[in-house]
């Protein structure tokens, strides 16, 4: 084999190496690319479903503190209609006091 033949080898060897080199990067870079994109796409999907257990959470306490509102309403409302009742047992009894006061002035 002459060197002519044997530098024309070479050069050939080079050129494939060269064209399987930018086919590897090609590569490299389409398997990046799906990568990053399959990467967006998992997390956008995290995204939602964190979003999704978000609002199912809020949902939950809000109607948790819904109910223990109205069960401290409904215990405030009982407390109120009893201190109604005992403030109107004394206004009577301030009533009928006053009145016997005045009724005893009356007979002096």
């Amino acid at each position: 084999m002459g060197k002519a033949e044997t530098l024309q080898r070479i050069k050939e060897a080079e050129a494939q190496i060269h064209t399987t080199r930018e086919a590897a990067e090609r590569d490299h870079e389409k398997t990046l690319r799906a990568a990053r994109g399959e990467a967006l796409d998992l997390l956008e999907t995290y995204r939602e479903q964190a979003e999704a257990r978000y609002r199912e959470t809020l949902t939950a306490a809000e109607t948790a503190v819904a109910a223990d509102r109205e069960k401290m309403l409904a215990s405030a409302r009982e407390e109120a209609m009893r201190t109604i009742g005992r403030g109107q047992a004394n206004v009577d009894k301030a009533v009928d006091l006053v009145l016997a006061k005045f009724r005893g002035a009356l007979r002096v």
